[in-house]
This record gives C-alpha cells, structure tokens and sequence, in this order.
C-alpha cells in the first residue's frame, strides 16, 4: 500500500478534479477567506494507490488499481462510496471525495468526504472473482479505514451484496463493526429505506425546485438519463407525485413517449433481461434524451454528460443533479445564460449520504427504524438543506450551496484547532 500527502498524481485538465478546482478556487475568493483557511480546505488529508493482482476464472492474472481518497475529518469520520468502474482513477477519486466534503457539510451530518474505487469492469467478473476483488481492496484499505475514520458505502458499479462481503472480510480480520460500511442488506443491519433514498430524495428535491420558481409538479414533463438505482427510484416517485416521464435512457440508449413512459413496466421490462432501449411501447430516441422537449431534465447517469453541444440543445427550464459531477462548467454557464436553473448534486442527490448516517446511527445504536420513519427523517433533512439554499443570496444554487460548506468546514476546522490563523467566517 502507498500512502501519500498528495491528492493526485497526475493532472486531469478535462475533468472532475479540474472543474472542481476552478469552481473552489472562484468561491473561495467570493468569500474572501483567509489563504491559510483555503489551502487547509483544499487539501486531502490521505490519498491511498493499492495494487490489487487477481487471478481469472480461466486461469489468467492480472494487476489492478484501487484507490481511497480521503478529503476531510473536519467534522467527523470521512464518508463516500466505493465504485467499480472502468477507468477510475486517482484524480476524479480526489475529486469526488472533496465534493463529498461538501455535501456532507451542507446537509449538516457530522461526516467528512472520502471517496474509493477500483478501475475494473464489473460486469465482466463472475461473482467469484468480485468478491476475491473486493476481499483484497478491502484488506489493503482496512488500516485506514473505520466507523469512525472512514465509512464506506456503495457507489457505480457496487451495491449492498459488495457491501455485506466487506463487513464479513472486515470481521475475519479482526475488525468486527457493521458501521463499518453503510448500504448494507437489511438483515446485516442495513437500512429499510437505503436503497430508494437517492431516487426519492431527487424526486422530492425536483418538487421543491419546481414549485420554488412559481410551478406545479403535478403534469411536469421529465427527461431522465440514467435508470439505475438512482434514476429508477427518482422516476417511479415522480410519476406517483404526478410528474410525467417523457424520456429515460441508459448504456443501451435512449427511450421517448411525449404522453408519458410506466417506469414500473420499464422497469419490469429490464429486469426481465431486456434492454431498456428496446422497450417496445415507447420510441427509439437518438441523442441525449436531456434534450428532449421537456420541464424538467435530470441527469442520473454519470460524470460530464451535459456538453456545451448537449447544453445548446436542452428544452429544460430546469435541471437537477442526480447524478455527481454531470454537469461540465462551461455547459452550466450556457444553461444560466439562457436563464435555466441548474440545482447541482451536492443538494439534489444528497438523499443517500443522509440515509447513510441514519444507518450509521442506528449500527451504533443497535436499533432498526421503519422505513416509513426514515423516509420522513431524510426528506426532512432535504427540506431543511433546500431552505437554506433557496433563502441565501447567490447567483446560482451551486454557489449557495458551495459557500454554505466551505464556511461551515471551515468554522469546523478552526473550533478544533486544525486552522490557527484568524478565521471569522460563520455558518
């Protein structure tokens, strides 16, 4: 295992860590913090490369890279999942650990940011083979990580089986704590409303939004890209909140009905070992389905979908972040020209971190909520972020919401000690 200092070892000027750069370092000097303050909030406080060799079901081998990055214990252990996707690297790893900082600070959870992965192509490995990779990435982080160091969760690519195999890989090693990771199965202490949190709380982030600049959701037409756990969950809340889903899409493509798509029965229709995009009661949509003529646009798929080119040509009057970091900067400056409202995914995708602390809560507490409980507890939780959000006087939602946490962080860092140089700023 290597450890470093450092938050990257390389540059990535296209992607996550350089957009998150240049939106940090433009905040940052709004606020007019003090230069001791911006540089303890820009720096990780570990990154971790491990190498990982693994051996096929067919005999070949081979070595691969995993990585956990994390930003901040400023105001409590470090939080954020753990993806299994090709091409993960260290760069956009900082980079989502840093927002994740963020995102925790602005929904008021005591939790800092961290984010890990392996670079690999889950869906080409047996079961055998991503438990033996998860086995060894797990054993390879496990001396810096903990319920309350470091807490794991899902992320692309993983889900709530990879989660139960790290709690019982943690536990044969020595370190039996279930909070070790959060997403877990219900029946090894997971929580009942995990899994639809995300989705539920876009959905339910959607409604404040839309209703915030002087609209009804009831009749709304929503364009979705992405129709995993996220984006599933975000479009069967919204149909029952009277929303109608124009478009959906995932890897396979995209699908359109101006009258409105079932995303029960498209749903059904995947899970059955279908592709969405051969959905048959539904049109063949070529592009992004972002730019479908709709209220409302969601990306709920992953990084830098929304292009300059994609941007140009949104009909969207709103768009909502489910997924992290879709949005690339120069995109959402065309989209605010336009006048389009962007709520960005440190606000509208924070349902999951939120459901995440209520399951850390109630490992520690030994005690096991009802869904319906924890669904009002984080909806709650969003309303309360959403406020203060929609109240502050910014010119965009994602500069609210960035000044909120980086002063919050800060404020944090100070009272402990951390930052020994005057710092004024409040929450």
């Amino acid at each position: 295992m290597m450890t470093s200092n450092s938050e990257s070892a390389g540059t990535a000027p296209q992607g996550l860590l350089a957009w998150e750069h240049a939106r940090f370092d433009r905040i940052t000097s709004d606020l007019e913090l003090p230069e001791a303050t911006v540089c303890a909030l820009h720096c990780a406080t570990r990154s971790v490369t491990v190498e990982l060799p693994l051996t096929y079901d067919d005999g070949s081998t081979a070595v691969l890279h995993g990585y956990r990055v994390q930003h901040s214990n400023a105001l409590g252990p470090a939080k954020g999942g753990t993806r299994y996707r090709p091409g993960v690297n260290l760069d956009d790893t900082a980079a989502l650990a840093r927002l994740m900082t963020w995102k925790t600070a602005l929904h008021r959870l005591p939790f800092g940011g961290a984010k890990g992965g392996i670079d690999c192509d889950p869906a080409t490995l047996s079961a055998r083979e991503r438990h033996e990779l998860t086995r060894r990435y797990l054993l390879a982080i496990l001396p810096v990580i903990g319920s309350q160091v470091d807490v794991l969760a899902p992320d692309v690519g993983t889900d709530a089986q990879v989660m139960a195999w790290m709690v019982r890989i943690a536990a044969e090693a020595g370190v039996p704590d279930p909070a070790i990771v959060t997403g877990k199965p219900v029946l090894l202490g997971g929580s009942r409303f995990r899994a639809a949190s995300t989705g539920v709380g876009v959905a339910h982030v959607v409604q404040r939004a839309w209703e915030h600049l002087g609209h009804r959701l009831d009749g709304a037409c929503i364009a979705l890209e992405g129709f995993g756990a996220v984006g599933r969950h975000a479009a069967l809340e919204l149909v029952e909140r009277g929303a109608r889903v124009v478009g959906l899409s995932d890897i396979s493509g995209a699908i359109a009905d101006p009258d409105g798509l079932d995303p029960q029965a498209v749903q059904d229709w995947v899970a059955s070992g279908h592709d969405l995009a051969s959905y048959p009661d539904a049109d063949r949509f070529e592009g992004s389905v972002l730019t479908l003529e709709c209220d409302i646009a969601i990306p709920a798929a992953l990084e830098g979908t929304i292009t300059d080119e994609v941007a140009d040509n949104m009909h969207a009057q709103l768009v909502v972040e489910g997924a992290n970091g879709p949005t690339v900067p120069t995109a959402e400056a065309r989209l605010h020209d336009r006048g389009v409202a962007v709520v960005p995914d440190l606000v509208a995708n924070g349902g999951g971190v939120i459901s995440s602390y209520f399951e850390w809560v109630q490992n520690h507490q030994r005690r096991a909520w009802t869904e319906k409980d924890e669904r009002r507890r984080v909806l709650d939780r969003l309303d309360q972020t959403w406020e203060r959000v929609a109240a502050a006087p910014f010119p965009t939602w994602r500069d609210i919401a960035l000044s909120i946490a980086f002063r919050r962080v800060a404020r944090a860092m100070e009272l402990s000690g951390e930052l020994t140089s005057p710092q004024t700023a409040e929450e």
